[in-house]
């Protein structure tokens, strides 16, 4: 595929936001399964650990019904509804003043029946009023921490206060369940009896004044004799005073047949035999699944940030570039028992790179062009290996083949054929030998010439530069059918770019999993500015078999 002139390198970057499938997300797994692994593990040793800290709670309970407080003894159709508020009721249950009293109410329980403090009446009105005398005596702080672990709410829509109270010591538990709820009872009539009492004893001092304003009226009445003025004027106030005191004798009865009930505990709290709370496994399991949800999301997010090529030919082709074959680079699948890089004939590796060859020399033939540049983006070592293969294959196929080793700092094209590296590219562009005493055949494949690299140079780009190499390039187009030039990565030195300017196409060596599409745009456009055409590129994956 042919690269427009005018392209931009930033038109062949693919957004890897613009297409998003299932094998993304399958392949990012594969990919960062470490990562996703790692935070696993984290999250299931968080979870233990999480586990192992957390404090067993045993919760005990004790329901009260909560009644109207205080009813007249002439009034039996009282709305209790009206007189009981639960919120408000709730918020007297949770006081601290209630607290206090449950751990008083304790402490004179224990004092009665040391280390059975249930098994007596907690609603005993002598244990009560010692509970009373030892309010003074409890500490605030105490009562505060005890406050947090107790818990009061009203169930749906009732005049029922359910008491549940958390502790690692279920006997405590159910001690504190139990005395609160009597206390919530002894503190709510005690605040009745209050009342009705303070009541009484104002209504009282009433009648006395009254009974003595009488007294007083009595005395003036008779002080004023034959005035009948005067004695009626009295007498209007007697009456109203007497009026006044039989209204406060009704009220003192009515006081006196009031009855005060406070409510009554439905289920006092039993000793609790399981512990509140999520189940041992809750934990590991629950971290596990956080570990795997942040490991996945960690992949994902350096899945989307990772500017790699990574499929087989996905990636590229998205780029607007033509991929002409995968093909292996080294492997089970090469020259047994040797270290060479030269795929078999008719083996399985050996059919890649024919089926490559192939496809690649039918386009240059379209065109009529014999000079080819293979190079890679970053790494030589594939390139070099892809080299190789292509002109073997090219020999094999009856073309008459020159294959040039262009890496002239890093020589490595003899490796993959197991030859020596005495003279080579740079003693013939220096002048130093001939061509024909520089290249050399291979032994089992016709047709193929090999001129490697010489001797390594630091600085090439003079020799790349000269008139030599045009020469060289121009003499062996005439004498060979296909002219191959192994290439040092683009982007690591310009010694490839210089290559590009004399070869008619140009193979771009892309490796997945190591060369980035930046990397990849980057080489095609430097090689375009000099005027090579980019014909293809060729997937270099290793052969794990």
């Amino acid at each position: 595929m042919v690269v427009a002139r005018d392209a931009d390198p930033r038109d062949l970057m693919v957004s890897r936001d613009s297409v998003v499938q299932i094998g993304e997300y399958s392949s990012a797994v594969r990919r960062w399964w470490p990562v996703i692994a790692v935070l696993s593990a984290a999250g299931l040793v968080l979870g233990l650990l999480g586990t192992s800290l957390q404090t067993r709670q045993f919760v005990a309970e004790s329901q009260v019904e909560i009644r109207p407080l205080v009813i007249s003894g002439d009034d039996p159709a009282t709305d209790a509804n009206r007189q009981v508020n639960p919120e408000t009721e709730q918020a007297i249950a949770n006081s601290q003043r209630v607290v206090e009293l449950a751990l008083a109410l304790l402490s004179a329980a224990e004092e009665t029946s040391p280390g059975a403090p249930l098994s007596v009446d907690l609603d005993d009105p002598t244990l009560q009023a010692r509970a009373s005398e030892l309010v003074p005596s409890v500490d605030p702080e105490q009562a505060r921490e005890v406050a947090g672990a107790i818990s009061v709410s009203v169930p749906g829509d009732s005049r029922i206060l359910l008491f549940e109270v958390a502790d690692s010591n279920p006997e405590q538990a159910q001690q504190l369940a139990q005395a609160t709820a009597h206390s919530y009872l002894a503190f709510r009539r005690d605040a009745g009896l209050m009342a009705t009492r303070a009541a009484r004893d104002q209504l009282i001092t009433r009648e006395a004044a009254l009974i003595a304003e009488l007294d007083e009226l009595a005395a003036e009445m008779g002080a004023a004799g034959d005035d009948v003025t005067r004695v009626q004027a009295l007498s209007y106030r007697e009456i109203s005073k007497r009026e006044e005191l039989a209204g406060i004798g009704a009220k003192l009865a009515n006081i006196d047949s009031i009855s005060v009930d406070p409510g009554e505990v439905l289920n006092d709290a039993g000793l609790p035999d399981t512990t509140s709370g999520l189940p041992k496994m809750a934990g590991p399991l629950f971290g596990v699944l956080l570990g795997l949800f942040a490991g996945l999301t960690t992949a994902f997010l350096l899945d989307r940030r990772d500017d790699r090529v990574r499929s087989r030919g996905g990636d590229i082709s998205a780029m607007g570039l033509s991929v002409l074959g995968t093909v292996p680079v080294h492997g089970g699948l090469f020259r047994k028992g040797s270290g060479s890089a030269i795929a078999e004939l008719n083996s399985p590796a050996g059919e890649a790179y024919r089926r490559v060859q192939g496809s690649l020399l039918f386009n240059l033939d379209q065109s009529d062009k014999s000079v080819l540049l293979v190079a890679g983006t970053n790494n030589p070592h594939s390139a070099t290996t892809v080299a190789a293969n292509l002109a073997v294959a090219a020999a094999r196929s009856g073309r008459r083949t020159l294959l040039i080793g262009a890496d002239l700092r890093r020589p490595s094209l003899h490796d993959r054929f197991e030859i020596s590296n005495p003279v080579g590219l740079t003693d013939v562009l220096t002048g130093a030998v001939p061509i024909a005493k520089a290249i050399q055949t291979i032994d089992g494949v016709a047709n193929l010439q090999v001129l490697t690299a010489g001797s390594p140079v630091k600085e090439p780009s003079r020799l790349l530069q000269g008139d030599a190499l045009g020469r060289l390039v121009s003499s062996a187009r005439t004498q060979f059918d296909l002219v191959v030039f192994e290439a040092p990565p683009v982007l690591q030195v310009a010694d490839a770019v210089d290559l590009a300017r004399l070869a008619e196409g140009a193979v771009l060596v892309i490796e997945p999993n190591r060369a980035t599409r930046v990397g990849v745009a980057q080489s095609v456009e430097q090689l375009r500015l000099v005027g090579a055409e980019v014909v293809g590129t060729i997937v270099a994956e290793p052969d794990e078999s």
